[in-house]
């Protein structure tokens, strides 16, 4: 810690994290309890928001991935700010339980090939992309919000 000053750390919980909860939830959101009526396109495009945001907040607590599919600890650019940086902590990924570690890997591949980078055609483990979200909603309580003191919202406040 020690990057941010008190300010923008409440910055942080007030806006910005709040912000990217609701991208992160979007698409779950409009496409639960049942099928989404409206234009595909906004779909489609809260479903890629919702990947990108998810490997971001992956990405926050720790949580890469390597070469091999394997869950490997986020190496952070200096500008970069992780958990520590907002005064939580980074998820120990040696001690992430198996099927947790499954699930990551899969979203973090599909994210990369199949929304990060234009890539030959793969299948992605599409089905299972609310529950890897669900979980990184967890862990963010977990490592995140619980240690400072702050409760996960989708609702912005202003300064």
């Amino acid at each position: 810690m020690g990057k941010l000053t008190t300010a923008q750390i409440t910055e942080y919980f007030q806006i910005h994290l709040p912000y990217r909860n609701q991208v992160l939830l979007a698409h779950k959101k409009i496409s639960t309890p049942g099928p989404y009526t409206g234009d595909q396109t906004i779909l489609r495009a809260c479903f890629e928001a919702s990947l990108i945001t998810g490997r971001m907040y992956l990405n926050v607590l720790g949580i890469s991935k390597d070469k091999h599919d394997n869950l490997v600890k986020k190496q952070f650019q200096t500008d970069d700010v992780s958990a520590e940086d907002l005064g939580g902590s980074l998820v120990d990924v040696a001690k992430i339980p198996k099927a947790d570690n499954d699930l990551f890997v899969g979203f973090l591949k599909m994210v990369d090939k199949g929304a990060a980078h234009l890539t030959l055609p793969m299948k992605h483990p599409w089905e299972s992309t609310h529950d890897a979200i669900d979980l990184i909603v967890a862990y963010l309580k977990e490592y995140v919000y619980k240690p400072t003191g702050n409760t996960f919202t989708e609702q912005q406040t202003s300064l």
